[in-house]
């Protein structure tokens, strides 16, 4: 239960981050090509994730593997070029307001990713919870789609179904290290955009606004990536749809609060539906008797040496190497990270769809 709530607050922390930026970003649309923007935006989330990894120092978890690289390649290029070149061709050809509609489509691709081939669980509380937010994010949008044209329908529709994809090729990279992860798409997202838009020429911003958006997205987009990453670690994909589809809200509140604009009646209606579905989400305990096959697979876990009598993690009672425990103390819970196996166990208690809670229901 304790990783349980670190994902959700997680979650919600990267939705608030990523929903601020949004506003800040369009009041700066205008002073370079949408290349160059997107490009600084990651180029400041990889600064701030090298800096963050700096700080922090090395911790006890997996890094990226030889096979992890297609999975991140892929992620790299539906989330970071795909997704952003698809949403700036499309929002060329749609009213705001159709294209606030549309972008909801992100948190439903998640979700029938998630469920349908992810094998992932949502109950009936989860269900509603994510009908709620849905129901406040169009509210929100205010559920017009006049003007709309095909294919800048289509363009809109194509990012968040790559965004969908990304959020699912994601969450089965998490058990890696975070950090590691997110730079290596944050960077693997700038440096491309960046060499493009300069052998093309385009336009950059003044060396103030550029700042700005380095900033924006060393919040906005790097510590939200990594909080993401966490959410959906300790939740799967479906649940930190749920938490994450929140952060138009956030936006919209952010805009009322900060940059002045008039309160309206959506934003109110809006504010209840998400409130009540996040509250649900969070409240939400899902538990059964359920059976662990045998499972060889490495990821940071805690280790108790009082075994399950103690307050260890019976999903992760195993032998180790001596070397596996060398400098670690040997009396109290301590975390690590090492390739292990799981033996088959046969137990129930409240758990989500994390790596270790993927099967029939």
């Amino acid at each position: 239960m304790r990783t349980e709530r670190l994902g959700q607050f997680a979650g919600l922390g990267a939705a608030v981050l990523f929903g601020c930026s949004a506003p800040l970003i369009s009041t700066l649309t205008g002073s370079g090509s949408a290349l160059s923007i997107a490009g600084l935006l990651y180029g400041g989330a990889t600064l701030a994730l090298l800096a963050v990894r700096l700080v922090r120092g090395t911790r006890a978890e997996t890094p990226i593997r030889r096979e992890d690289w297609p999975a991140l390649a892929a992620l790299t290029l539906l989330g970071g070029v795909v997704g952003p070149v698809a949403l700036v061709l499309g929002l060329a050809r749609l009213p705001a307001a159709t294209s606030s509609l549309l972008l909801n489509l992100e948190a439903v691709f998640t979700l029938a990713i998630a469920v349908l081939l992810g094998r992932e669980h949502l109950g009936r509380r989860g269900l509603v919870s994510a009908l709620l937010t849905s129901v406040g994010a169009v509210v929100l949008s205010q559920g017009s789609l006049s003007g709309a044209n095909a294919l800048g329908g289509a363009l809109i529709a194509l990012a968040t179904l790559a965004w969908g994809i990304d959020n699912n090729l994601s969450q089965r990279l998490s058990l890696r290290d975070p950090i590691q992860i997110a730079t290596a798409k944050a960077a693997g997202a700038a440096l491309p955009m960046l060499l493009l838009a300069l052998l093309l020429g385009h336009a950059f911003p003044p060396l103030p606004l550029t700042l700005a958006l380095l900033g924006i997205g060393a919040l906005g987009y790097g510590i939200s990536i990594w909080l993401d990453l966490l959410a959906l670690r300790n939740l799967g994909a479906a649940r930190e749809a749920v938490l994450f589809s929140t952060a138009p809200f956030v936006g919209a509140l952010f805009s009322v609060v900060v940059l002045r604009e008039s309160l309206s009646a959506p934003l109110l209606l809006a504010t209840g539906l998400m409130g009540a579905g996040v509250a649900l989400l969070l409240r939400e305990q899902h538990s059964h008797r359920h059976r662990h096959e045998s499972l060889l697979h490495a990821h940071r876990h805690r280790h108790d040496p009082r075994g399950i009598g103690g307050s260890g993690d019976p999903h992760h009672e195993h032998d180790h190497a001596l070397e596996e425990l060398e400098g670690l103390p040997s009396e109290h819970p301590f975390w690590h990270a090492h390739e292990h196996r799981h033996l088959e166990l046969e137990h129930g208690h409240p758990h989500v769809s994390d790596a270790h809670h993927r099967h029939r229901h």
